[in-house]
């Protein structure tokens, strides 16, 4: 697991250092050309609470492979800030401790950007569910809004285990086990 996630472990009385990481120790080189990855909540899922996760093992390994890389400066990474909705929706419904640990784990990862929702986003968010959504392919809102979230940072790809975001055309989408 990257060591910048390692609230999984930590308890919510824990310090501020439990979240620390190579790059906030002065270790990270320039992250400047490095691809940016638009990120699903179920990317940090899957690391924070593999438990309550039904990804498969590959899907897993793939995320934190991921978050790793967002760490090392090899990736970089952007989502939007419902992000912190969600998971904080599955710490709830786990009845797990500790989502103010990972929320500022993400928030302090230097290159990883979470994009607040603005008026122009929410309304293409709605236009890309009107897209894609059909009996067949429950597209929600939220994954319009980490869609619209990609296209608007210019993201060069979509990490996401949502099949209804992975058959979109507009951003490149793939599988967390597909990046290397």
């Amino acid at each position: 697991m990257p060591s910048g996630w390692r609230a999984v472990t930590c308890l919510p009385t824990t310090s501020a250092a439990c979240t620390g990481s190579s790059k906030r120790d002065g270790k990270m080189r320039g992250v400047e050309d490095a691809p940016l990855a638009c990120l699903d909540a179920n990317v940090f899922l899957a690391v924070l609470i593999p438990a309550a996760t039904t990804a498969a093992r590959e899907e897993i390994t793939g995320a934190e492979r991921v978050l790793r890389a967002v760490e090392e400066g090899r990736l970089r990474g952007v989502s939007t800030t419902i992000v912190f909705g969600e998971i904080c929706y599955v710490y709830l419904r786990e009845g797990k401790p500790g989502f103010e640990i990972a929320r500022a784990a993400i928030e302090a990862e230097p290159n990883l950007k979470a994009v607040a929702v603005t008026a122009p986003l929410a309304v293409h968010a709605a236009e890309l569910r009107r897209k894609y959504y059909s009996k067949k392919n429950a597209f929600s809102y939220n994954d319009g809004l980490y869609l619209a979230t990609g296209l608007a940072e210019r993201a060069d790809l979509l990490i996401t285990s949502d099949p209804h975001l992975l058959g979109a055309g507009e951003l490149k989408a793939i599988r967390p086990a597909e990046y290397r």
